[in-house]
């Protein structure tokens, strides 16, 4: 007989399950020892939130399940950041907390994780697909199948398992554990009535969002649109869905856009937007007099389809690439009316600034670092500087959370997305303020010996906020840092290399002396402060 603690460890390596993520404590030791003895290496992070992000940069880079621990009581309201992002990024991830034994319940405890004081199981229901107390060993098998079959199927995101300390260590005769395979979900209704609203169409644009990075879209989008003639743009979190010198290629929009991909927002009559919510981080430059006629909306979630615009909207269902394949598969291209598209230059004119200006220097970065690369991007005024100024070569390359938009998120998906990914150059952007939070997670890179590059743009403030209240308010309380960080004193005492930046030639040597180093390596670059961010579209009224 093996304890429920060494079944699980062994169905997570079944699901090829190599590293998971998290920090250990008296709940959950059971469970992260049997782990470790079967071969699944455990990364002890310096925060639960940071363990969660790695486990999701993990499951983003292997397409597989990740795996994030923590204790109970505060070891696990502290992944729940974590788990609600990657709920909001379709991520699946399974998130495993601690729990005082059963046979204790009602007994005030430490870190109770009961419905006595911290409901864990409660506490993550709404931010996951999937959240349960599995209060019985019997139960362990059912349970955990049901939730890594909605993790790693449909329209696929965290789960949420809480298991007693007793429960762990119960000793089961048999145990069934279900293997889940992967599923094609598509719609097949829909194909005569797309083909007749693109060719009535005078105006057709393709709004290219983060669902095309996450189903690895990138060539189904591109024939889509030379198919038709169809102009794409991006939202913030589809950015790099296209690489930024394709033809039909017209630039981001919204938070982070530029002006002619806006226009285009508010001249087209036919929206197809792939794999986007239409957030206000997408359509905050669109005119509610110029929603489109009609709208065709291909999404795995129908949670927002069809009731963001007034447009005739057509719901394509499913998983957004296999729709895609299904849809050119079944195309008749003597039924396409011709249309022409001119190649324009999409670019806003660059800011001149009296000191190094962001822009600038995210303009050149991808000439600087290999074509095999990733760039996971944290949230901030720094992330919309780089949403319209960076120039994605390699589809896919461009990480960026602008939905549920949680501070830090970046170092720890950069973490994990080299673990899994190796052989790719990983980078981190981030600004001072995230860095603040989170940061320390990069000693946990050290440690394991993880390279990645960190580059933190130091402008002293919470810049996104700041410019944000100042325009809208006048006012910018709680925005400033009196007391600045020193990026590469802090990373030097956490064991990585830094590098100080003020000049674009001193961060071009940086970035170059980073990637032959092989090594945690972080840059501070310190930037313009009166920089004004892409972001001034989306203000607030008060």
């Amino acid at each position: 007989m093996k304890t429920v603690a060494e079944h699980m460890a062994l169905a997570l390596r079944n699901l090829e399950v190599t590293h998971a993520f998290g920090i250990i404590g008296k709940s959950i030791c059971p469970l992260v020892l049997k782990m470790v003895d079967h071969g699944i290496e455990f990364i002890p992070g310096r925060h639960e939130s940071s363990s969660g992000f790695e486990a999701s940069g993990y499951a983003l880079k292997t397409g597989t399940l990740g795996v994030a621990i923590g204790t109970s009581g505060p070891g696990g309201t502290n992944l729940l950041s974590a788990a609600a992002h990657a709920k909001a990024n379709n991520l699946p991830v399974l998130f495993i907390t601690g729990h005082q034994s059963i046979k204790e319940l009602g007994i005030p405890q430490c870190q109770d994780s009961s419905s006595y004081l911290a409901d864990l199981a409660e506490m993550f229901r709404p931010a996951t697909l999937f959240s349960k107390l599995i209060e019985r060993g019997d139960h362990f098998s059912t349970l955990f199948n049901h939730a890594t079959s909605l993790a790693l199927s449909g329209k696929r995101g965290p789960v949420h398992l809480c298991i007693p300390f007793d429960v762990q260590t119960e000793l089961l005769e048999e145990c069934n554990i279900v293997i889940p395979q992967p599923e094609s979900l598509v719609s097949y209704n829909y194909h005569d009535r797309v083909v007749a609203a693109i060719n009535s169409s005078q105006n057709p644009l393709i709004i290219a969002g983060k669902g095309v990075n996450r189903s690895a879209a990138h060539n189904e989008l591109i024939q889509l649109a030379e198919t038709f003639n169809i102009p794409i743009v991006t939202s913030p979190g589809g950015k790099g869905a296209v690489p930024w010198d394709h033809p039909l290629y017209h630039g981001p929009v919204g938070v982070g856009g530029c002006s002619h991909g806006d226009q285009l927002l508010n001249q087209s009559d036919l929206y197809i937007v792939l794999g986007s919510r239409l957030s206000d981080m997408t359509i905050c430059n669109l005119e509610r007099d110029n929603h489109p006629k009609t709208l065709i909306q291909f999404d795995n979630d129908p949670t927002f389809v069809g009731k963001i615009l007034t447009s005739k909207t057509i719901q394509v269902s499913g998983d957004l690439r296999q729709n895609l394949i299904l849809f050119r598969n079944n195309l008749n291209t003597d039924n396409i009316s011709e249309r022409s598209v001119e190649y324009v230059n999409y670019s806003d004119e660059m800011p001149i600034l009296p000191e190094l200006s962001l822009a600038s220097v995210l303009s050149t970065l991808s000439d600087l670092i290999p074509y095999n690369n990733s760039i996971f991007v944290d949230v901030g005024s720094h992330a919309y500087t780089a949403v319209k100024w960076y120039k994605v070569k390699k589809p896919g390359s461009f990480i960026i959370d602008a939905y549920f938009a949680c501070m830090g998120n970046a170092i720890g998906m950069a973490i994990g997305a080299k673990l899994a990914s190796p052989a790719e150059t990983i980078l981190c952007l981030t600004g001072d303020g995230c860095f603040m939070m989170l940061g320390a997670e990069i000693n946990t890179a050290v440690c394991k010996g993880i390279p990645v590059i960190f580059i933190v743009v130091n402008n002293k403030q919470l810049d996104m906020a700041l410019k944000g209240m100042e325009k809208t308010t006048g006012r910018i309380d709680g925005t400033l840092f009196e007391v600045p960080m020193d990026v590469v004193k802090f990373a030097e005492s956490l064991g990585a290399t830094g590098f100080k930046c003020d000049t674009a030639e001193q961060f071009a040597s940086a970035v170059r002396a980073a990637i032959d180093l092989n090594a945690v390596a972080v840059i501070e670059l310190i930037t313009d402060r009166n920089e004004i961010p892409p972001t001034a579209h989306r203000s607030l009224n008060l």
